[in-house]
Protein backbone atom coordinates (compact mmCIF):
# COMPACT_ATOMS: atom_id res chain seq x y z
CA UNK A 1 0.00 0.00 0.00
CA UNK A 2 1.41 3.36 -1.04
CA UNK A 3 1.74 6.27 1.31
CA UNK A 4 -1.28 8.54 0.72
CA UNK A 5 -0.89 12.14 -0.35
CA UNK A 6 -1.23 14.48 2.62
CA UNK A 7 -3.17 17.28 0.95
CA UNK A 8 -2.39 20.96 1.32
CA UNK A 9 -5.38 22.75 -0.18
CA UNK A 10 -8.48 23.69 1.80
CA UNK A 11 -10.92 24.28 -1.05
CA UNK A 12 -11.86 22.79 -4.41
CA UNK A 13 -11.89 24.71 -7.68
CA UNK A 14 -15.28 24.29 -9.37
CA UNK A 15 -15.24 24.08 -13.18
CA UNK A 16 -18.22 26.19 -14.20
CA UNK A 17 -17.91 25.40 -17.91
CA UNK A 18 -18.04 21.65 -17.22
CA UNK A 19 -20.99 22.00 -14.84
CA UNK A 20 -23.02 23.75 -17.54
CA UNK A 21 -22.73 20.66 -19.76
CA UNK A 22 -24.21 18.28 -17.17
CA UNK A 23 -27.64 16.76 -17.92
CA UNK A 24 -30.27 17.45 -15.28
CA UNK A 25 -33.25 15.22 -14.58
CA UNK A 26 -33.87 16.10 -10.94
CA UNK A 27 -36.66 18.66 -10.66
CA UNK A 28 -39.27 19.55 -8.11
CA UNK A 29 -42.22 19.25 -10.50
CA UNK A 30 -40.99 17.39 -13.58
CA UNK A 31 -41.28 13.61 -14.09
CA UNK A 32 -38.20 11.48 -14.62
CA UNK A 33 -36.60 12.51 -17.91
CA UNK A 34 -36.39 10.07 -20.80
CA UNK A 35 -32.98 11.62 -21.49
CA UNK A 36 -31.40 10.16 -18.38
CA UNK A 37 -27.77 9.33 -19.28
CA UNK A 38 -27.71 6.40 -16.85
CA UNK A 39 -30.70 4.76 -18.56
CA UNK A 40 -29.07 4.83 -22.01
CA UNK A 41 -26.21 2.53 -21.14
CA UNK A 42 -24.84 2.56 -24.68
CA UNK A 43 -23.76 6.16 -24.02
CA UNK A 44 -21.93 5.43 -20.76
CA UNK A 45 -18.17 5.77 -20.42
CA UNK A 46 -16.15 2.52 -20.30
CA UNK A 47 -17.40 0.36 -17.43
CA UNK A 48 -14.84 -0.16 -14.65
CA UNK A 49 -16.82 -2.72 -12.62
CA UNK A 50 -20.09 -4.52 -13.24
CA UNK A 51 -22.38 -6.69 -11.14
CA UNK A 52 -25.62 -7.27 -13.02
CA UNK A 53 -27.25 -3.85 -13.38
CA UNK A 54 -24.87 -2.26 -10.85
CA UNK A 55 -22.16 -0.37 -12.74
CA UNK A 56 -19.09 1.67 -11.80
CA UNK A 57 -18.09 4.22 -14.45
CA UNK A 58 -15.96 7.37 -14.67
CA UNK A 59 -17.91 10.57 -14.19
CA UNK A 60 -18.18 12.20 -17.63
CA UNK A 61 -18.32 15.65 -16.00
CA UNK A 62 -15.37 16.12 -13.62
CA UNK A 63 -16.42 19.44 -12.14
CA UNK A 64 -13.56 19.81 -9.64
CA UNK A 65 -9.91 20.39 -10.45
CA UNK A 66 -7.52 17.82 -9.03
CA UNK A 67 -10.14 15.09 -8.69
CA UNK A 68 -10.86 11.64 -10.10
CA UNK A 69 -14.65 11.22 -9.86
CA UNK A 70 -16.47 7.91 -10.28
CA UNK A 71 -20.20 7.17 -10.40
CA UNK A 72 -21.73 3.96 -9.08
CA UNK A 73 -25.05 3.38 -10.86
CA UNK A 74 -27.10 1.42 -8.34
CA UNK A 75 -29.81 -0.08 -10.56
CA UNK A 76 -31.27 -0.05 -14.07
CA UNK A 77 -34.56 1.30 -12.66
CA UNK A 78 -34.54 5.09 -12.87
CA UNK A 79 -37.52 5.51 -10.56
CA UNK A 80 -36.21 3.24 -7.81
CA UNK A 81 -34.46 4.33 -4.63
CA UNK A 82 -32.20 2.89 -1.95
CA UNK A 83 -35.03 2.51 0.56
CA UNK A 84 -36.81 0.15 -1.87
CA UNK A 85 -33.98 -2.29 -2.54
CA UNK A 86 -34.12 -5.92 -1.53
CA UNK A 87 -31.52 -6.83 1.06
CA UNK A 88 -29.48 -8.80 -1.47
CA UNK A 89 -29.39 -5.87 -3.90
CA UNK A 90 -28.57 -3.46 -1.08
CA UNK A 91 -25.59 -5.58 -0.08
CA UNK A 92 -24.34 -5.88 -3.68
CA UNK A 93 -24.49 -2.11 -4.18
CA UNK A 94 -22.63 -1.34 -0.98
CA UNK A 95 -20.11 -4.14 -1.51
CA UNK A 96 -19.00 -2.58 -4.79
CA UNK A 97 -19.02 0.92 -3.32
CA UNK A 98 -17.09 0.02 -0.18
CA UNK A 99 -14.55 -2.10 -2.04
CA UNK A 100 -13.93 0.70 -4.54
CA UNK A 101 -13.63 3.29 -1.78
CA UNK A 102 -11.09 1.14 0.05
CA UNK A 103 -9.10 0.52 -3.13
CA UNK A 104 -8.93 4.26 -3.76
CA UNK A 105 -7.85 4.91 -0.17
CA UNK A 106 -5.17 2.22 -0.36
CA UNK A 107 -3.80 3.43 -3.70
CA UNK A 108 -1.93 6.36 -2.18
CA UNK A 109 -3.01 8.50 -5.13
CA UNK A 110 -5.24 10.78 -3.11
CA UNK A 111 -5.12 13.07 -0.12
CA UNK A 112 -8.65 11.87 0.66
CA UNK A 113 -11.51 10.04 -1.03
CA UNK A 114 -15.11 11.22 -0.80
CA UNK A 115 -17.95 8.68 -0.81
CA UNK A 116 -21.41 10.20 -0.88
CA UNK A 117 -24.96 10.02 -2.20
CA UNK A 118 -27.48 12.69 -3.19
CA UNK A 119 -31.21 12.02 -3.36
CA UNK A 120 -34.03 14.46 -3.97
CA UNK A 121 -34.44 18.04 -5.17
CA UNK A 122 -32.75 19.63 -2.15
CA UNK A 123 -29.75 17.29 -2.08
CA UNK A 124 -27.50 19.24 -4.44
CA UNK A 125 -27.61 16.50 -7.07
CA UNK A 126 -28.56 16.78 -10.74
CA UNK A 127 -29.81 13.30 -11.75
CA UNK A 128 -32.79 11.35 -10.41
CA UNK A 129 -31.41 7.93 -11.36
CA UNK A 130 -30.11 6.23 -8.17
CA UNK A 131 -26.35 6.54 -7.92
CA UNK A 132 -23.49 7.11 -5.52
CA UNK A 133 -20.28 9.07 -6.04
CA UNK A 134 -16.66 8.30 -5.19
CA UNK A 135 -14.27 11.21 -5.68
CA UNK A 136 -10.52 10.96 -5.24
CA UNK A 137 -9.08 14.34 -4.21
CA UNK A 138 -5.40 14.85 -4.97
CA UNK A 139 -4.81 17.99 -2.93
CA UNK A 140 -7.68 18.34 -0.44
CA UNK A 141 -7.89 16.30 2.77
CA UNK A 142 -11.29 16.56 4.47
CA UNK A 143 -10.20 14.93 7.75
CA UNK A 144 -8.97 18.09 9.57
CA UNK A 145 -12.53 19.42 9.23
CA UNK A 146 -14.06 16.34 10.88
CA UNK A 147 -14.21 15.31 14.54
CA UNK A 148 -15.39 12.12 16.23
CA UNK A 149 -17.79 14.37 18.16
CA UNK A 150 -19.66 14.97 14.89
CA UNK A 151 -20.92 11.38 15.14
CA UNK A 152 -21.85 11.12 18.82
CA UNK A 153 -25.23 11.41 20.50
CA UNK A 154 -28.26 9.44 21.73
CA UNK A 155 -28.00 5.84 20.54
CA UNK A 156 -30.87 4.30 18.60
CA UNK A 157 -29.41 0.81 18.22
CA UNK A 158 -26.09 -0.79 19.02
CA UNK A 159 -24.36 -4.15 18.60
CA UNK A 160 -20.68 -5.12 18.80
CA UNK A 161 -18.82 -3.19 16.15
CA UNK A 162 -21.72 -1.12 14.81
CA UNK A 163 -24.22 1.43 16.09
CA UNK A 164 -26.74 4.04 14.99
CA UNK A 165 -27.19 7.35 16.79
CA UNK A 166 -28.43 10.93 16.43
CA UNK A 167 -25.94 13.79 16.61
CA UNK A 168 -26.12 15.97 19.68
CA UNK A 169 -23.43 18.17 18.08
CA UNK A 170 -24.65 18.21 14.44
CA UNK A 171 -22.42 19.63 11.74
CA UNK A 172 -25.20 21.70 10.15
CA UNK A 173 -28.12 21.28 12.51
CA UNK A 174 -31.31 19.53 13.59
CA UNK A 175 -31.41 15.79 12.76
CA UNK A 176 -28.24 14.04 11.64
CA UNK A 177 -28.14 10.25 11.84
CA UNK A 178 -24.81 8.47 12.20
CA UNK A 179 -23.78 4.87 11.62
CA UNK A 180 -20.45 3.94 13.21
CA UNK A 181 -18.54 0.84 12.09
CA UNK A 182 -15.57 -0.36 14.12
CA UNK A 183 -15.62 -4.06 13.13
CA UNK A 184 -15.47 -4.32 9.33
CA UNK A 185 -17.18 -7.71 9.25
CA UNK A 186 -20.35 -5.92 10.43
CA UNK A 187 -20.63 -3.97 7.18
CA UNK A 188 -23.92 -5.64 6.23
CA UNK A 189 -25.49 -4.53 9.50
CA UNK A 190 -24.26 -1.02 8.69
CA UNK A 191 -26.06 -1.26 5.32
CA UNK A 192 -29.31 -2.29 7.01
CA UNK A 193 -29.08 0.65 9.40
CA UNK A 194 -28.49 3.09 6.54
CA UNK A 195 -31.46 1.72 4.62
CA UNK A 196 -33.74 1.87 7.68
CA UNK A 197 -32.67 5.46 8.30
CA UNK A 198 -33.48 6.45 4.72
CA UNK A 199 -36.88 4.75 5.05
CA UNK A 200 -37.49 6.62 8.29
CA UNK A 201 -36.75 9.94 6.60
CA UNK A 202 -38.73 9.43 3.41
CA UNK A 203 -41.83 7.59 4.63
CA UNK A 204 -43.63 10.30 6.59
CA UNK A 205 -42.04 9.48 9.94
CA UNK A 206 -40.71 13.05 10.22
CA UNK A 207 -43.96 14.95 9.63
CA UNK A 208 -43.90 14.22 5.90
CA UNK A 209 -41.43 17.04 5.24
CA UNK A 210 -38.48 15.06 3.92
CA UNK A 211 -38.04 14.23 0.23
CA UNK A 212 -34.28 14.72 0.01
CA UNK A 213 -31.23 13.44 1.83
CA UNK A 214 -27.49 13.00 1.55
CA UNK A 215 -25.21 10.48 3.08
CA UNK A 216 -21.48 10.88 3.51
CA UNK A 217 -18.87 8.29 4.44
CA UNK A 218 -15.76 9.10 6.46
CA UNK A 219 -12.63 7.14 7.31
CA UNK A 220 -11.37 8.64 10.56
CA UNK A 221 -8.66 7.04 12.69
CA UNK A 222 -9.63 3.58 11.48
CA UNK A 223 -13.34 4.09 12.20
CA UNK A 224 -15.87 4.21 9.35
CA UNK A 225 -18.73 6.61 9.80
CA UNK A 226 -21.75 7.25 7.62
CA UNK A 227 -23.70 10.45 8.29
CA UNK A 228 -27.23 10.55 6.86
CA UNK A 229 -28.67 14.06 6.63
CA UNK A 230 -32.27 14.95 5.76
CA UNK A 231 -32.11 17.99 3.47
CA UNK A 232 -34.24 21.02 4.09
CA UNK A 233 -33.55 24.69 3.47
CA UNK A 234 -30.34 25.50 5.34
CA UNK A 235 -30.96 27.85 8.25
CA UNK A 236 -29.81 31.49 8.16
CA UNK A 237 -27.86 31.02 11.41
CA UNK A 238 -25.70 28.34 9.82
CA UNK A 239 -25.34 30.14 6.48
CA UNK A 240 -24.39 33.46 8.05
CA UNK A 241 -22.61 32.45 11.23
CA UNK A 242 -21.79 28.71 10.96
CA UNK A 243 -23.87 28.09 14.10
CA UNK A 244 -25.55 24.64 14.07
CA UNK A 245 -28.80 24.15 15.97
CA UNK A 246 -29.63 20.99 17.92
CA UNK A 247 -33.27 20.17 18.62
CA UNK A 248 -34.76 19.51 22.05
CA UNK A 249 -36.58 16.33 20.96
CA UNK A 250 -33.73 13.97 20.06
CA UNK A 251 -34.90 11.35 22.56
CA UNK A 252 -38.40 11.42 21.06
CA UNK A 253 -36.94 10.73 17.60
CA UNK A 254 -34.85 7.89 19.05
CA UNK A 255 -37.95 6.30 20.61
CA UNK A 256 -39.98 6.74 17.41
CA UNK A 257 -37.26 5.09 15.31
CA UNK A 258 -36.94 2.21 17.78
CA UNK A 259 -40.69 1.63 17.86
CA UNK A 260 -40.81 1.30 14.06
CA UNK A 261 -37.65 -0.65 13.24
CA UNK A 262 -36.58 -2.24 16.52
CA UNK A 263 -39.82 -3.09 18.38
CA UNK A 264 -38.21 -6.15 19.96
CA UNK A 265 -37.31 -5.12 23.51
CA UNK A 266 -34.16 -7.23 23.40
CA UNK A 267 -32.87 -5.15 20.51
CA UNK A 268 -33.66 -1.93 22.31
CA UNK A 269 -31.71 -3.08 25.34
CA UNK A 270 -28.61 -3.18 23.15
CA UNK A 271 -28.91 0.56 22.55
CA UNK A 272 -26.61 1.82 25.27
CA UNK A 273 -26.01 5.46 26.22
CA UNK A 274 -23.37 7.29 24.21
Amino acid sequence: MAEPLTGSETQLVFKTSVSRQKPRTLHLSHPVSCDCPFCDRSQLPPIIKEDGDILLVPNKYPIHEGSDPLVLIETAHCDSELSLYSESHLFRVFHMALMTWQEMLDSGDYASVLFLKNHGPYSGGSLRHPHMQLIGLKQVNYRPNISHRDFQGPVIWSAPGVRLCLSDHPRIGFYEFNVELTIRSQWQEMCRLIQNTVRFLLRDHMNGKINSYNFFFYDLDGVIYCKIMPRLVTTPLFMGYSIPQVTDNLEAIVQQFQSIYFPDSALKKEAMPS
